[in-house]
């Protein structure tokens, strides 16, 4: 990074510091809460021990394994004694057995003494000091009591003074922040007269009031879902957040569940995220591929239990119970009584507001077609630049999503700021200003600048909740029209913000899904310069296959046809294999030591160009999955009007008439024509 880079992100720094410095003199002026005078008052009250012992006896398998795991020797004072002293703790509430106290107070001891501070493993270990704290309180001597208060004081003011706290929109914000002050103060409140336990009460107090809870409510808005993708969000975000919530709810009486939509509709965000041939979470932007329920993820069902939600309670039964150190929410919060709802009562199509994300399949069965469609606000920095991209599977992976971080390898910077968040390696569309620069992305610590992909801005997310207001600068892509109906489901994305203005004037996708397994895709792109050269981009796995207009993907027995109908006579490039898969501005970039890409990290794409130069092109096509439908060129036929153009397909057993305004607006209109009568003749809006 140059000088002038190096200052600019010292001032970004130095302000959000000070930023900071204010909201937290301003969290020292509040009242305290109420909290509770006994113990315990973490997760679980004295009136829920009855509720604990019945829940052991009704799962006496899981319980036997979280009574041995109970029993381990203390190992790593960071994570592995920061989960299995949750474990430890609870059997002893449960039991009131001194063999189990003896072995949560060893665990609690290794962490006090010999925890190194970090910032992820240090929330993780104060949570379950607190805990130990806080459910084996009565039987701890003062001594042992006081030595864990200091430790998770001592912790939790590293993480006040020595961890950056990102943004209100980014996971380690709840885990590096929200947590330790909150479950410090909440556990040591009334019992350490140390003024410390007072500021991180405040503090938490004021983190999770006034800026988890909204920034979670304005990602969510009234439907679901979180920013950075599901692995950010299953790991770092919504589990984080069930067990403060819960804690606040339990040793404070006041109940955020009510107020919280990210958490009221999370099982309906994961189970439309989930593709139906392989049962794992669709990725999108920062997520490790291939992620499936499983791990920790039985905190579903505290969702469960507080929402009476029976769809939560089908998420959690589908998690394999692989790992021990995690079964403790089972008996905490899985509510035998509470009938498990699998998805096949709900719509086939959900849109989340927030997010600016429609996701859609066939049917609930493990054959059907799934695709999403994205188009919405960047406020945080696990985002990628991919707004108005698209992903279509059946029976396997078809069109990808291949932009993927490569966790667990030594990540070239290269990589990093050229080729796996941009434009490029989503199924977007690039406009090529060879005058654009774009620069390195700020945690990188790479490049002074990055490769031109010809794609959408690079930005730096929100800090505060407060500061994205209407039509804010984050606010560059929005779903102008989403409408779900048996026979179609149809999204407009207005990206046109995302990129340059000195480049693009216009960028409306219209994505239209026909079901069971056809979609049209229409793109109005405006340049503000001829020259600027467009492309249509679509990744895959294989190597596709390129016949005049249409290209052919497949994927073991996966099937997918793209037929070009716009612009006509299209120049249509594959771009990929040894050397190639991810080729941006003349080069490749790979990390530097991933000897094996997962299939899920795509090694091929087609972009799609006009012919000749125009500021103004239209491309249009059809897409079907599973069958040979639209093979034939007389299948798909383009339709011009006055003022608009569409396209005529021959597919399924079904007539289809597509026709879009050509001059930006996002209306449509879909005729149906089956057993030769219209079955559905009706604008798209």
């Amino acid at each position: 990074m140059d000088c002038p880079d190096v200052l600019r992100w010292a001032m970004v720094v130095v302000c959000g510091l000070g930023f900071l410095a204010c909201k937290d003199a301003a969290a020292a002026d509040q009242p305290l809460p109420s909290v509770r005078g006994e113990h315990p008052r973490l997760l679980v009250t004295r009136d829920d021990l009855s509720r604990l012992r019945q829940q052991a006896a009704a799962y006496p398998d899981l319980w036997n394994r979280m009574e041995d795991l109970a029993l381990r020797p203390p190992d790593d004072p960071g994570y592995g004694d920061g989960r299995g002293i949750r474990t430890a703790a609870l059997v002893y509430l449960v039991t009131g057995e001194e063999r189990y106290l003896r072995a949560t107070i060893a665990r609690a001891e290794n962490i006090a003494r010999n925890h190194t501070l970090d910032t992820y493993a240090t929330p993780e270990a104060l949570f379950g000091l607190a805990l130990a704290y806080d459910w084996c309180y009565p039987a701890l001597s003062e001594s042992q009591r006081q030595e864990i208060a200091d430790a998770m004081l001592r912790m939790a003011e590293h993480c006040r003074d020595k961890i950056w706290r990102h943004s209100d929109f980014n996971n380690h914000f709840v885990l590096e922040k929200v947590w330790p002050f909150t479950y410090t103060g909440l556990a040591l409140h009334g019992d350490v007269s140390d003024p410390r336990v007072d500021e991180m009460l405040r503090l938490g107090d004021s983190y999770l009031h006034q800026h988890l809870i909204p920034a979670a409510n304005l990602m969510a808005d009234d439907s679901g879902g979180q920013l950075e993708g599901y692995g950010y969000d299953l790991w770092g975000y919504a589990r984080p957040m069930a067990y403060i919530m819960e804690a606040w709810r339990t040793a404070t009486g006041e109940d955020l569940f009510p107020k919280c939509t990210a958490t009221r509709y999370f099982s309906l965000w994961n189970i439309y995220g989930r593709r139906p041939f392989d049962g794992k979470q669709e990725h999108f932007d920062d997520a490790g591929l291939e992620l499936a329920w499983g791990a920790d993820d039985e905190y579903v069902y505290l969702f469960a239990a507080r929402y009476r939600d029976r769809h939560a309670q089908w998420v959690g039964d589908q998690i394999s119970r692989r790992y021990d150190s995690f079964l403790w929410q089972i008996i905490l919060w899985r509510d035998p009584g509470l009938q498990p709802q699998p998805p096949d009562d709900l719509p086939l199509a959900r849109r989340f507001d927030g997010l600016g994300w429609a996701l859609m399949r066939s049917s609930w069965s493990p054959d059907a077609t799934f695709a999403s469609f994205q188009c919405g606000p960047f406020l945080t920095g696990h985002q990628h630049l991919d707004n108005n991209a698209f992903t279509i599977h059946k029976g396997g992976l078809l069109a990808i999503d291949p932009g993927i971080n490569a966790y667990g390898e030594r990540i070239d910077d290269h990589y990093r700021a050229n080729y796996y968040s941009r434009t490029i390696a989503h199924n977007s569309i690039t406009v090529y200003d060879p005058s654009e620069t774009f620069p390195s992305s700020p945690w990188a610590g790479g490049p002074p600048g990055a490769a031109n992909d010809g794609g959408q801005l690079r930005l730096t997310g929100a800090e505060r909740v407060e500061e994205v207001t209407p039509d804010n600068r984050w606010d560059i892509g929005r779903l102008v029209v989403y409408r779900h109906e048996p026979q179609f489901t149809y999204a407009v994305g207005d990206a046109t913000k995302s990129y340059s203005a000195t480049k693009l004037k216009l960028f409306l996708r219209h994505f239209l899904y026909l079901p069971p397994d056809l979609f049209v895709v229409l793109d109005q792109v405006t340049a503000t310069d001829a020259s600027f050269r467009k492309a249509w981009l679509m990744h895959t796995v294989n190597e596709p296959q390129v016949e005049g207009s249409l290209t052919r993907v497949t994927n073991g027995d996966a099937l997918l046809l793209c037929r070009t109908v716009l612009p006509e006579s299209p120049s249509i490039a594959k771009i990929g294999g040894p050397g190639k898969e991810r080729w941006v501005d003349g080069r490749d970039w790979p990390s530097l030591e991933k000897k094996e890409w997962p299939p899920e990290a795509g090694a091929w794409r087609v972009e799609v160009s006009p012919p000749r130069p125009s500021q103004e092109d239209l491309f249009l096509h059809v897409l079907h999955v599973g069958s040979n439908d639209i093979a034939s060129p007389d299948a798909v036929t383009l339709m011009r009007q006055p003022g608009a153009v569409g396209v005529r397909v021959r597919a399924q057993g079904r007539e289809y008439e597509v026709t879009f305004p050509a001059g930006g607006s996002p209306l449509g209109h879909l005729k149906i024509i089956e057993n030769g009568r219209v079955a559905l003749d009706q604008d798209l809006r």
